[in-house]
């Protein structure tokens, strides 16, 4: 089990509780607050006298793919671990279509001919949009130049529109969900190999220091490519954190966790006599995961 936490200090014990809360960033979480220091006054207002201190911290579960033994050698723990070997998965070529060698009539024919009218009205024009089969759906491919207001800023842009062509695929659709992938100029395997790269030198790099690894805040497909390449990373797990545009991934080393608490209560029980700790249970939430129910190229929403 690993233990994420944060303290809080301020001039009340509500302030100092609210404040780590809001560090810890996981709304969604069953919380447990400790009282560390009450609020002591100075002396004659001027000697002495200390504030609120909260800690509030959260156990998180395991990975239930990543099942090891929590308990390593301090040593071995300490020295970066090779990633395991990926099995390597045999290259698709996807077979590209032009609008006129599809059939007309079809879902992929009448969304590209939607997203050319959409793109007209942003200004973009000459462009050509291959279609090939994938699984379960079709992949759109825009091509032509100046497109990079089409892709946007980390390709949000694309994901609207992406969102869009969806709609109209499906919009009179009885026969199940039709998928559609949007990419521009080979946007998305470039942009699949940059978070590859990312995962695994911000993995290596929690291996080697013992300390969290935070990313920036990405969308759920994002997300899901670091989690898939960190489970095969020996001596890390993963899990995002934070809520909406600021939900992000957190690298977390082997026992890592496990040890600050350990280092923490040993300092704390040195210098506390009396004081008693007060646990508060906060109400309990489900955690949320990023590898439920999302598909590589999941509905953008």
């Amino acid at each position: 089990t690993l233990i994420k936490e944060e303290f809080g200090i301020a001039n009340s014990v509500e302030e100092a509780t609210k404040l780590a809360i809001e560090k810890l960033g996981l709304d969604d979480a069953d919380y447990k607050i400790e009282i560390i220091d009450d609020v002591k006054p100075k002396v004659l207002g001027l000697f002495g006298g200390h504030p609120a201190k909260v800690r509030a911290f959260v156990e998180l579960p395991d990975p239930p793919q990543k099942k090891r033994a929590q308990k390593q050698d301090k040593k071995s723990a300490q020295k970066p671990k090779a990633a395991k070997k990926e099995e390597k998965q045999p290259v698709v070529e996807l077979n590209y279509k032009t609008l006129e060698e599809i059939d007309k009539d079809s879902a992929p024919y009448k969304t590209a001919n939607y997203l050319i009218d959409v793109l007209s009205k942003m200004g973009v024009e000459n462009v050509s949009i291959k279609v090939a089969d994938v699984e379960n759906g079709s992949q759109l491919l825009i091509d032509g130049e100046n497109l990079g207001v089409v892709i946007g800023r980390r390709g949000e842009t694309l994901d609207a529109l992406q969102y869009l062509a969806s709609f109209a695929a499906n919009t009179g659709n009885s026969q199940g969900y039709y998928r559609i992938v949007l990419d521009v100029c080979g946007y998305r395997e470039k942009r699949e190999n940059t978070l590859k790269s990312l995962a695994k030198r911000m993995a290596s790099q929690a291996i080697r220091t013992g300390r969290n690894r935070s990313l920036e805040p990405m969308n759920p497909y994002e997300r899901r490519i670091i989690h898939t390449v960190v489970q095969n990373i020996e001596g890390v797990s993963s899990h995002s954190v934070g809520d909406g545009i600021n939900r992000h991934v957190v690298i977390t080393p082997d026992g890592a966790q496990n040890r600050r608490g350990k280092d923490y209560h040993r300092s704390n029980n040195r210098t506390r006599s009396s004081q008693e700790n007060k646990t508060v249970d906060a109400p309990k939430r489900e955690p949320r995961s990023d590898l439920e129910g999302e598909s590589l190229y999941g509905r953008i929403g």
